[in-house]
């Protein structure tokens, strides 16, 4: 298996964390990964509803898992958007945190949200194909990506099949950018990178034929969770509560526009955060028509059903020693 590593940069990230940036009540430090889950908090700063209800937020971009995780642990932020996996493999790093609500979105009609796909090029249109192939898939490393994908190829294959290899990152935007260069023929990504990729034509070129192999949306996919470091959640419960009240208004908010009108007046917020460096003027109407904005649905508890499964499979995988209880690690109680 192979997987990609940016160790120099981490490193960095680990010295500066060293300095600490202390806890003041009333500030709270983000990181935000790239996925669409995200986009609720995103546009709160963006639109000052953050000030509004009296919380400082310092949103801090990072697209790497691990560079995230590095940093959660080192006390340098105080809330991140993760998936379940990400969330059982930071406690069992040893950081104390806590789940504090669910993030589901809905995609529209006919719409994905994570899928299978694979690069028109190399000629597959099935899962079987992927197999006979002998193709690698590229997927996000110890994530729920990897988890559906397990459960896809468990459900799907023959016993006498050969489960296809796994090629690993841990950053889902170079992952869609080594697919989008076609330099990895089959991956799992999740929107809006599945349709910016088959819509973008670069200068001189034409898009690149992407195939829809499996909607993983049909196996039930886990939410992204709102995670708080513990003791930021002790110290500063006021500050959560504000967090809450603006996070939610700007779900009702994002809810009640236009696609067109979150577009508009998002075009600012979404590209630092999906295409980190990405050209504005490079990215035509006809790609952004492509994008699917889906339902924001409100916070919610973790489910623990879906908790229970994922953490089963985190430790049959190796990826987590620990064993923690729902109750512990989970706290619905901030949720309006």
């Amino acid at each position: 298996m192979a997987r990609v590593r940016r160790g120099l940069f981490l490193c960095l990230v680990l010295a500066v964390s060293l300095v600490g940036l202390g806890e003041t009540a009333g500030h709270l430090r983000v990181s935000l990964p790239p996925v669409l889950a995200s986009l609720p908090i995103a546009f709160a700063e963006e639109w000052g509803l953050f000030d509004e209800n009296g919380i400082d937020v310092d949103i801090i971009g990072m697209t790497d898992n691990e560079v995230r995780s590095a940093a959660l642990a080192s006390g340098s932020l105080d809330l991140v958007i993760e998936d379940v996996t990400q969330f059982l493999v930071d406690i069992d790093g040893g950081k104390g945190l806590v789940a504090t609500s669910a993030a589901y979105i809905s995609p529209q009609t006919d719409s994905l949200q994570v899928a299978l796909v694979a690069c028109g090029a190399f000629n597959m249109q099935t899962i079987d194909d992927v197999v006979a192939s002998g193709y690698m898939v590229g997927t996000v490393f110890r994530s729920d990506h990897e988890y559906l994908l397990d459960r896809l190829f468990e459900t799907t294959l023959d016993d006498d099949d050969t489960v296809p290899r796994y090629t690993y990152m841990t950053d889902v935007l170079f992952l869609a950018t080594w697919f989008g260069a076609q330099m990895m023929p089959v991956v799992v990504l999740p929107e809006p990178y599945i349709s910016y990729i088959a819509a973008y034509a670069p200068p001189g070129g034409r898009p690149v034929e992407v195939v829809t192999l499996f909607d993983l949306s049909e196996l039930d996919v886990p939410p992204h969770l709102v995670v708080f470091r513990e003791e930021y959640v002790e110290a500063f419960p006021e500050s959560v509560e504000a967090f809450y009240a603006a996070y939610t208004e700007a779900i009702e908010r994002l809810n009640g526009m236009s696609r067109d009108e979150i577009i508009e007046t998002g075009l600012d917020v979404v590209l630092p955060l999906f295409f980190q460096g990405a050209d504005p003027d490079l990215i035509g109407q006809d790609v952004l028509d492509a994008i699917s904005i889906p339902t924001f649905e409100l916070p919610v508890e973790v489910d623990q059903d879906r908790f229970d499964d994922v953490l089963a499979w985190a430790m049959e995988k190796g990826y987590t020693m620990l064993r923690p209880e729902y109750a512990a690690v989970v706290d619905g109680s901030f949720i309006p």
